[in-house]
């Protein structure tokens, strides 16, 4: 042992087949024997320990500090000390290694502390078979959530870039789930004249002018039906100001939050639709 740390590979005979998983594991453990005893649970074939042990909360502190571990197996009574000091001061050093209190009796009320505390799993010392199992555990959900932090970071990477494309094109943006509006961008505003905050207070369907419900409603009834109608049309709405707009529509389905939601994109076609009505007035004359 060399300032307070003993440093111990765990090798058993094996396989040259079978795969070993190493390990990287921090024992804090006042008692010898209690740590005899732990490493002799660590003998496995599946298993390649590197295993730290410390006593003091300073050699602890010291380890954390330095080296990521895998995992961090704590006694519960250290003494001048307790194993949810150690769960303290590894979250004080910005550690989330997977803790597992091996230890004595605890009591269902103090074993209730340590859950709540945020403890993967406790073992009983004299029922340290169940050691390497909690271990793995604590690992695989250790995994599972870094795997559902990586996809939640994607998703808010893939939605800051719609948000910027979104903003940046003419089209009127609206994204509608069920009968309320979930996003509208700055194009909405500008064709509809109403502000962000008011369009997410309503839906795109009252916007339309009554014919115009009648076209978009039978066209859903077909699409419902089997009917391959299409997904853009021509429709017009009343804008805040009572003006009439005509608007080249586009309509997708997509999947939110586990629901089905609608992207629907329209362009402001209102001019054409003036100019093609001027020249068939001039062409009448």
């Amino acid at each position: 042992m060399k300032g307070g740390f003993s440093m111990i590979d765990v090798t058993t005979e094996r396989s040259v087949l079978a795969p070993r998983l190493p390990l990287s594991v921090l024992l804090v453990e006042d008692n010898s024997n209690d740590a005899e005893l732990c490493l002799r649970a660590l003998e496995r074939p599946e298993f390649e320990i590197h295993l730290d042990i410390v006593k003091t909360p300073q050699d602890f502190r010291s380890r954390v500090r330095e080296t990521c571990y895998d995992v961090i197996l704590a006694d519960y009574d250290l003494g001048s000390w307790t194993g949810l000091d150690a769960l303290n001061v590894l979250r004080e050093e910005g550690g989330d290694s997977p803790f597992i209190l091996v230890t004595g009796a605890l009591g269902e009320q103090r074993a209730v502390e340590c859950i709540k505390s945020g403890i993967s799993d406790y073992v009983l010392k004299d029922h340290l078979e169940r050691l390497p199992v909690a271990m793995l555990r604590a690992l695989e959900e250790k995994g599972q959530r870094a795997e559902q932090l990586c996809e939640e970071r994607s998703l808010h990477v893939s939605e800051a870039k719609f948000r910027a494309l979104a903003e940046a094109i003419p089209a009127a943006v609206f994204i509608e789930q069920g009968t309320r509006s979930c996003y509208v961008n700055h194009a909405a505003e500008c064709i509809t004249g109403y502000t962000r905050e008011e369009l997410l207070r309503m839906n795109f369907w009252q916007l339309l002018l009554p014919h115009s419900r009648d076209e978009v409603l039978q066209r859903a009834i077909r699409r419902f039906n089997g009917d391959d109608s299409p997904c853009r049309y021509e429709i017009e709405i009343m804008t805040k100001k009572k003006e009439v707009r005509h608007l080249d529509v586009t309509v997708g389905l997509f999947g939110l939050d586990g629901s089905l939601a609608a992207l629907i994109t329209a362009f402001d076609i209102t001019h054409r639709h003036s100019e093609a009505a001027r020249l068939g007035a001039s062409a009448g004359h």
